[in-house]
């Protein structure tokens, strides 16, 4: 079943051209990701990922796949990232905040160094609500991430979040056509690095 929140994200964001084909390759992994991380992951990921795959929006926040696919240093696993946020969660200086992380799955990171999560709370993983850790500051959100991508795109944040996102216009990119499209560039000489 397809959720509301979804259907207003396909109406904003369209699916790259290789969101199908990574899509199902994402898929996947989840059970890889789930015994890895001993969670469900929430449904709306799932739906998500059934139509996005793992990617960027904007090429400003990288959303992670649940596993990384093997040679392509563009697929963020949850796996990988989740144990690397909870390492920095431990530290003194986040665990006044965030315990020691063990309470979070980090899903995805901005290019301003922001971390998006979900913090583990409740019988379900769908009632896992988004949490944004910046420089110290935890924002809990009361919904899940594709409710949250769904206003990120549509203007329906609080101001202070909306900003990062702007007011439209918004792509997303599955990892695997951000690859070619850097191969591309790289191979043309037009690459910069981003």
């Amino acid at each position: 079943m397809t959720s509301d929140a979804l259907e207003r994200l396909r109406r904003v964001l369209a699916p790259s051209a290789g969101s199908a084909e990574g899509a199902a390759l994402d898929l996947q992994a989840v059970a890889e990701a789930e015994a890895a991380l001993g969670i469900r992951l929430p449904p709306d990921y799932l739906e998500f990922l059934a139509v996005y795959g793992g990617g960027s929006l904007d090429d400003f926040l990288a959303i992670a796949a649940p596993a990384k696919a093997p040679g392509h240093r563009y697929s963020s696993s949850i796996v990988e990232i989740t144990g690397t946020f909870r390492r920095a969660a431990a530290k003194p200086r986040n665990a006044e905040i965030l315990g020691d992380g063990e309470s979070y799955i980090h899903w995805g990171m901005d290019e301003g160094g922001v971390y998006y999560l979900w913090r583990i709370e409740g019988e379900s993983s769908a009632d896992w609500p988004v949490c944004l850790y910046d420089a110290g500051e935890l924002t809990v959100l009361p919904f899940g991430i594709v409710e949250f991508l769904a206003r990120a795109c549509t203007g329906g944040l609080p101001d202070k979040l909306q900003r990062r996102f702007g007011k439209g216009g918004h792509e997303f990119l599955h990892w695997q056509d951000e690859y070619r499209r850097d191969t591309e560039r790289y191979d043309s000489g037009s690459y910069n690095g981003g």
